[in-house]
Order: C-alpha cells, then structure tokens, then sequence
C-alpha cells in the first residue's frame, strides 16, 4: 500500500515539475516537421495504480439483502456447528456485526495501448487495462454464554474479504498541445467499457473459509453427501466515460514516456450495486 502511494506521487510529481518556462521556447524549437503529416499507427504499454469508488465494495460484507449474504453460511447445519465449536461456544453463536463501509485497496494496473494519429494533434486512442481489486473488513459473532464471567467482550472478530477482477476497455480522442518537438501536453477523453467478474465473497473462522457464494445443485451443502456444484458467474458489462491527461516526454527512436492521471465515471454490473460511481488512477505510459 505504501508503495503504491510512493508510485503515485512520484508520477504527480513529475508532472508538476515540467517547467512553464518550456512554453517560452524559442520558435525554431516550436516548428513542427511537415515532411510527414504524423499519420499512422502508435502502441504502448500501460503501468499505473488505480483507486476505484468504494461504493461497490459493499457488495461482499454479507448483508442479508446481498446476492451473497453471511446468513447463507449460518443457516447450514454443518458449516455452524463447525463455527460454534471453532468460537468453543456452549450455547449459541450468532452474527454480532457486519461491516459497513468497506472499500478496496491500491491496485496494480497494467495494460495496453493503442493510437492512430491523424496528425500531429489529434489521435483515436483504444486501451485495455486490467485489475484484481481486493477488500478487507470483518465479521463479529457473539457468543452466549460468556466463556468467562470476567469476559467483558463476548464479540469475536474475524477477517472478511472479497476479490474482483476488472477489465476497462477506454475508447476515446487524445488532444495534444505541443511546446517542441521532444515535450507535448496532452488531453484526453471518451467512452469506457468495462467487465467485472467477482472472484471470491468470503468470511474465515480460524482459518477455515467459508464462502458466501452459493453454487450448489440442491441450493445447500451437505458432507459426505456429493454435494453438486456449478460455476457461478458474478458481473458482466458495464458502461460510462473516462477523461485524463498528462505529458509526452520524445526520447530518441522514436521512445516516447507519459507520465498521467485518469478520471473515469463508470457503472459496473455488481447485482444490486449498478449505479454510476467515479474512480482515479495514475500511470506512466510507454510509446514505441
């Protein structure tokens, strides 16, 4: 996590620091090369860190009115019995707490990168990024009675986590604003597709996972009874835009480096979490 907030202030930081002062270049140095009309095809290599909206991250907490809920795992006489001798209950176990405000963590990503220039100032840009997004929280179950009676806190806490993977696919128009032939500012903008498929929705007991997801034939889990199960798919497509922007540094043989930032406004397909919700994310970008 610390290191991810390194990477990001060193990519801002090294936006900032492009001097004004390149503004006031020389004109011969502004002069643009009109041997070509910059036409053609360019392709690049994305690695960055992206920040996603917390609020579909509520989708794996286990309310009861989630698709996947802690209840699921209650109310199976086998996985209860199993969690009421993990706690060394004597009585009863039961959900003490949820969380209600999870959110994901810093995520790594890389992509890919396409543009077609239709002159020097103006592109038709395609990228693909990936991410696994995670989140962290936990679950508290109360145990009745009391192990102790100087036990002042019944409530056991224990680790719940979900996983995700997203695909964003941007398509939009890149507009470059040129100081000399080796420094560019740029701006860009468009449309976001996007592909979410969850991963893992779970809580653990001493270690033990146990999924909220339900994928089984007869709706339960039974041991020692061949128990069926089926491949659940949880996401889809989701729609919304994007909008960014940074600075092209022009090295020799035609190696070109963008340091930037990216905003997005999205929608992604969570059953019950499909409003639209923003993100943000920086990277450094790689041309050849």
């Amino acid at each position: 996590m610390n290191q991810n907030l390194k990477i990001i202030l060193f990519l801002l930081l090294a936006i900032a620091s492009v001097s004004p002062t390149f503004a006031q270049a020389d004109e011969e140095n502004l002069e643009i090369d009109n041997t070509t009309d910059g036409r053609g095809w360019t392709f690049g290599l994305n690695l960055g860190v992206y920040y996603p909206s917390k609020s579909t991250a509520n989708y794996y907490n286990g309310n009861p009115w989630n698709e996947n809920n802690a209840q699921f795992v209650m109310s199976n006489y086998t996985w209860y019995n199993e969690i009421f001798h993990s706690l060394q209950a004597h009585d009863t176990v039961y959900i003490d707490g949820l969380p209600q405000n999870m959110h994901y963590t810093l995520t790594m990503q890389p992509g890919i990168y396409a543009q077609y220039s239709f002159n020097p100032e103006l592109a038709l840009i395609i990228e693909f990024n990936y991410m696994l997004l995670k989140t962290n929280d936990a679950i508290s179950f109360k145990v009745d009675p009391l192990l102790h009676p100087s036990d002042k806190n019944p409530s056991r806490l224990y680790p719940m986590r979900g996983a995700e993977e997203r695909v964003y696919a941007d398509i939009g128009l890149k507009r470059n604003y040129i100081v000399d032939k080796k420094l560019s500012y740029f701006a860009m903008g468009g449309l976001n597709v996007n592909s979410t498929k969850a991963k893992k929705c779970s809580f653990y007991v001493e270690d033990i996972e146990y999924s909220m997801v339900n994928n089984y034939v007869n709706g339960s889990y039974v041991p020692n009874g061949n128990s069926q199960t089926y491949g659940v798919y949880q996401g889809g497509i989701g729609i919304g835009m994007f909008a960014g922007g940074g600075v092209s540094f022009t090295f020799g043989n035609g190696i070109v480096l963008e340091p930037g930032i990216t905003a997005h406004w999205l929608m992604v397909k969570l059953h019950g979490y499909q409003n639209m919700n923003p993100g943000a994310g920086a990277y450094v970008r790689f041309l050849f």
